[in-house]
């Protein structure tokens, strides 16, 4: 599949069985969230990935608020950073200087970051368009063409980028997703996403592993369906 699943791993999912089975059903990615948990709860994710039996490497993205934490991601060798509410260029440089070899995803979550987003794209390495926190930012009719317009920019750059946020919300109390979660999680595929994002489906969600099961058939027939 072309389209990525990113997981990100919490206290539904940090079981090991948990995430074998998660593993098993397709991540390509896990996210770990610095603004919850603790070194303790990161560890014991890095170590299950290295534990579980894959069949490609599973690459981790540590999702930072401050630079406090890039402690923790240089210590443990880790590539990949999330930078929450960029806002400009300048904040992804403050992380390069201290991790040069840092691949940086700018997560868009506010207006500023509309605002700089052609400056901001063309200083990291990929985007986030992070749809919890724009939507606090913008008025929420506003999000579908704000996504379309960020998507298209930054896949005409070839850098990498997520959606993210509320994509099978539903699936934190339910087994299965609702028709228009299926069809959100399709469209950021036809717009070609580089992936799509779990949050709270597999942190705090009832069915982690049935939510990577869905986002799996879901890229599998979408992409078999463009046109």
């Amino acid at each position: 599949m072309q389209t990525k699943i990113i997981a990100t791993i919490g206290p539904a999912s940090l079981d090991f069985e948990v995430f074998q089975k998660m593993v098993d059903n397709g991540i390509d990615f896990i996210r770990i969230n610095s603004a919850y948990g603790d070194s303790s709860q990161y560890d014991k994710i890095l170590d299950n990935l290295k534990k579980a039996k894959k069949e490609k490497e599973i690459k981790v993205i540590f999702d930072i608020k401050t630079l406090k934490t890039l402690d923790y991601f240089l210590k443990n060798s880790l590539e990949i950073i999330a930078l929450s509410f960029t806002e400009s260029k300048e904040q992804i440089q403050e992380v390069l200087k201290i991790a040069p070899n840092a691949k940086i995803i700018a997560k868009i979550e506010s207006k500023s970051g509309i605002e700089k987003f052609d400056e901001i794209l063309d200083s990291g390495w990929g985007v986030m368009v992070a749809r919890g926190d724009l939507g606090e930012a913008v008025p929420l009719e506003q999000i579908p063409c704000l996504q379309k317009s960020l998507t298209l920019k930054t896949i005409n750059k070839k850098k990498f980028l997520i959606v993210a946020t509320e994509m099978l919300l539903s699936m934190v109390e339910n087994p299965e997703p609702t028709r228009a979660e299926v069809s959100d999680v399709a469209n950021a595929i036809y717009d070609r996403a580089s992936a799509v994002m779990l949050s709270e489906e597999t942190t705090i969600g009832k069915y982690p592993v049935e939510a990577v099961d869905y986002m799996r058939k879901i890229i599998f027939h979408t992409e078999s369906c463009i046109f």
